[in-house]
């Protein structure tokens, strides 16, 4: 038979003609531990937020171009808008409920005084009568009234007048002794 046909004519084993880089061909002539390597310096990559991670997956999935990242942006403006409003008429269910709360207080203190007023009229001396009248009670007119007096200073004499009592100042003061003690001045007058 004969020698197995090589289309580009190339030998196999011939390096030179290989299409290897230089470093391989260096390698391979000073053999696995010729030379040591330098020391491979690893570049530490710089941790992305959740943000961009989650928008990068996203856009991944839904192949979004820059127009879909505007459309995504847009919604969760408005998203964010809604919630806003939702919470500013919450806000504002709250403050009507607090004005009918207010106004409901000052009606129940109104009729509160309206109560303490009816009360008090209730217990008024006519009322008290009249509960008595009821309930079998009966108030009895007082028998005596007791006797009006003489008054003592004369109403017409002049200002700057000598006082129109004419007793000695000893008497009068042990009139009104006996009065303290009990005994009137008409008895003391009657025993003169």
């Amino acid at each position: 038979m004969g020698t197995p046909i090589n289309p580009l004519h190339v030998p196999a084993n011939d390096e030179a003609h290989d299409l290897t880089s230089t470093k391989i061909l260096t390698r391979r002539r000073l053999g696995a531990h010729g030379v040591p390597h330098a020391p491979v310096l690893v570049r530490r990559r710089r941790t992305r937020g959740f943000v961009q991670v989650a928008s990068s997956v996203t856009a991944e999935r839904l192949r979004l171009n820059t127009f879909g990242h505007a459309y995504l942006g847009l919604g969760a403006l408005l998203i964010a808008v809604l919630f806003y409003l939702a919470m500013a008429a919450q806000a504002t269910q709250a403050s009507y409920q607090i004005a009918q709360l207010q106004d409901q207080q000052r009606q129940l203190i109104a009729e509160q005084d309206q109560l303490k007023y009816q009360e008090v009229t209730m217990q008024a001396p006519a009322q008290v009568q009249q509960q008595a009248a009821h309930s079998g009670m009966q108030r009895i007119p007082p028998s005596t009234l007791a006797p009006a007096q003489q008054l003592a200073i004369n109403l017409e004499a002049p200002i700057g007048a000598p006082p129109t009592d004419q007793t000695p100042l000893w008497e009068r003061a042990l009139a009104a002794i006996v009065n303290k003690l009990g005994v009137t001045r008409d008895a003391m007058a009657a025993t003169h």
